[in-house]
């Protein structure tokens, strides 16, 4: 899907809101991408120690919005830089990480489905940093339409905050899992086709 149809286009008046004042302090964009970094460790520490679905889905969500803050401050501020979006990529990476770590650490002898929660985390981690890859590896060999896909960061972050705060993490989980693994492949399949259509 084009990047029009993303859901962070919903939260963009948010995003625009909150970032606007920001921008207007001075504030470097890295800051708060720093910043995003610590709500989700309190999200990957909150959950074992809490066992607060609910809060884990704030603390998830208010990470992917602090993701979209920065960017909208580096813009507003004409300030964005490559340097900045390489902090960016990887520290979305981390973050993305802790969020899943804390749901395994939250229920280390649980089953879910046949598996157990720390492999259905870590085959999350591998579907969302595939995800990731597929894009950044196709846009380094040229490949200009590379939004495509259901499951981006956006919708996944927010696909795990809803069922967080439903009580239904674990059924989130499976989701995000499934979303990562299929956009990842979509994308390799469709990135192919371009790069075929390109070189003839």
């Amino acid at each position: 899907m084009p990047s029009k149809f993303r859901v962070r286009g919903i939260f963009r008046g948010l995003v625009l809101m909150i970032a606007r004042p920001i921008a207007k302090t001075g504030i470097r964009a890295d800051s708060i991408t720093y910043v995003s970094l610590l709500f989700a460790m309190a999200a990957c520490i909150s959950l074992p120690l809490t066992q607060l679905p609910w809060l884990f889905g704030i603390l998830v969500f208010i990470t992917g919005l602090l993701d979209g803050v920065d960017g909208a401050v580096a813009r507003l501020n004409n300030s964005a830089t490559k340097v900045g979006g390489l902090t960016d990529s990887v520290v979305d990476k981390v973050a993305e990480t802790l969020i899943l770590i804390g749901i395994a650490f939250a229920f280390p002898a649980t089953s879910f489905l046949g598996l157990s929660i720390s492999m259905w985390a870590l085959l999350a981690v591998f579907g969302w940093l595939m995800t990731s890859y597929t894009r950044a590896r196709a846009e380094g060999l040229g490949v200009t339409d590379l939004d495509i896909g259901l499951g981006g960061r956006s919708e996944r972050l927010l696909t795990l905050v809803i069922f967080s705060l439903i009580g239904l993490i674990l059924w989130g989980l499976v989701v995000v899992v499934m979303m990562g693994l299929f956009t990842a492949a979509y994308r390799l399949f469709n990135y192919k086709k371009q790069i075929q259509n390109t070189t003839g």
